[in-house]
């Protein structure tokens, strides 16, 4: 099967579609990989997204800790407010 050959999948009544396994290992989605989706005038587009490691996160913010000056409450403050957002 080459690349511009369709899949077919299915929506089921909570919404969900599986993707065929030959484009989530071409692709390299796993369990829990994050998609974005994109409405388009011709339909919808997935994306991946790349999330950073816990690790590379908390390098993220140790650097910026120094030109920040923010307390813990304020930091989880932050957080929860960004966390409700994406909700």
């Amino acid at each position: 099967m080459s690349v511009d050959d369709p899949e077919v999948t299915t929506v089921t009544s909570k919404g969900q579609i599986t993707i065929p396994s030959r484009l989530r290992d071409q692709f390299g989605l796993e369990q829990g990989t994050k998609l974005m989706v994109v409405p388009t005038d011709y339909g919808l587009v997935l994306k991946k997204i790349e999330l950073p490691s816990v690790t590379e996160f908390q390098e993220r913010v140790s650097e910026r800790a120094e030109d920040v000056e923010l307390s813990l409450e304020e930091v989880d403050q932050l957080v929860h407010a960004a966390r409700e957002t994406d909700e």
